[in-house]
């Protein structure tokens, strides 16, 4: 089995959704939108994205994760293309949902595969998912350039469409992990399985914890550039170093929170991320407001691949119910942009990245009261839990 080409599609995926976190201010410009109708045009996209999990993870078994994999690359390139060259705001709002959906396919393929592989590793899982930081960190640096000297962000979309062709070419032509199919997708949907297997509560954290994530990516940036005035240097320097300090820290602590156990894990991630995103609210100055930022990305960073861990980590239907429970995360990710952009026309950004704080809080708590709820406990050979 071959983990490295899905390595590469976690640092392009990066590079992709870390430009888009500096860009988005100028997207919305193009489409002439409000923040509100900003919002609401991502949760339409996401909602996509969240059936795309759910239907992904039973492609995964029916077909494998190569072919799953390989044809979503080839998809998503026609989506970016598009969008680069879309000048209407129809044409371009409609590329941008085809592009979300796509990459809501992409992204729980890429999960299943690296669960596949390191489930019994979650350590190693959450040190894996840093590449997608690194990409993001990377993707943020070059945007936030090119925009700063008048080049569209649509040439970053350009580059990422060339260079998803060419993994698509790889990815196809490699035999990846958890790429074995049957002829027929086994057992109930994803509905079905999440109340079979008990998974009801873990999709909901991952929910509140996708929202947090995607909300201080977005939002986050967008406060800066806009709400503080930092300007485009701060603003994309902000996600830069929140990208670069969660992947160092995914790195660096991942092994040993992997090794403590999801809940825990979840719970320091969670907590870190709530301080990150009140002190970002409260900022009086842009500094302030970036440290906000680096904190809540690093913390909240901790919780997706533990997540994902947690959810395959077992499981006869692995795929199925990576698949099912990322479905449930993607929801937050829809309800976050319309509830974020709703708030921030009623009451300014401030008060809408509470939003974000009070759901870090409740992932945060969850886990430390009813760890049973989250991940069953694991006993190895040698009679220590994991």
């Amino acid at each position: 089995m071959r983990l490295r080409p899905v390595g590469w599609v976690f640092v392009l995926f990066g590079v992709y959704w870390g430009a888009w976190a500096v860009a988005a201010v100028n997207v919305q410009h193009a489409l002439g939108l409000s923040i509100g109708g900003f919002g609401l045009l991502l949760s339409a996209s996401l909602a996509g994205s969240a059936v795309a999990n759910a239907v992904g993870g039973r492609l995964c078994e029916r077909f494998g994760t190569t072919r799953v994999l390989g044809l979503a690359l080839f998809t998503w390139t026609a989506f970016l293309l598009a969008g680069a060259a879309s000048r209407s705001p129809l044409f371009l709002g409609l590329a941008i949902v085809l592009v979300v959906v796509n990459a809501g396919l992409i992204d729980v393929t890429i999960n299943i595969a690296s669960m596949a592989a390191l489930a019994d590793r979650p350590g190693r899982l959450i040190a894996f998912h840093a590449r997608f930081n690194w990409g993001a960190a990377f993707g943020a640096g070059v945007c936030g350039g090119l925009l700063a000297v008048h080049i569209s962000w649509r040439w970053v979309w350009v580059a990422a469409a060339t260079a998803t062709c060419g993994l698509a070419f790889v990815c196809l032509r490699s035999r990846l992990p958890g790429s074995s199919h049957s002829e027929k997708a086994p057992g109930p949907g994803a509905f079905a399985l999440l109340r079979k297997e008990h998974l009801f509560v873990l999709a909901g954290i991952f929910a509140l914890s996708a929202m947090v994530e995607g909300g201080v990516d977005l939002w986050g940036v967008l406060f800066l550039r806009s709400s503080l005035d930092s300007g485009l240097l701060l603003g994309a320097g902000g996600a830069v170093l929140g990208y670069s300090v969660a992947a160092l820290a995914r790195t660096s602590l991942g092994p040993t929170i992997g090794h403590r156990g999801p809940p825990r894990g979840i719970a320091i991630g969670a907590g870190t991320a709530a301080v990150g995103t009140v002190l970002l609210a409260a900022a009086p100055v842009p500094v302030f407001g970036a440290l906000g930022l680096v904190l809540a990305a690093a913390g909240i960073s901790m919780c997706w691949p533990l997540l994902v861990a947690a959810a395959g980590r077992g499981r006869s239907r692995g795929a199925a119910a990576v698949g099912a429970v990322t479905a449930g995360g993607y929801l937050g990710l829809v309800a976050g942009p319309a509830l974020v952009g709703w708030a921030a026309d009623a009451v300014g950004l401030r008060g809408a990245l509470g939003l974000l704080a009070a759901a870090a809080v409740v992932v945060a708590v969850v886990p430390l009261a009813r760890p049973g709820l989250i991940v069953a406990e694991q006993v190895s050979s040698t009679g220590t839990v994991v």
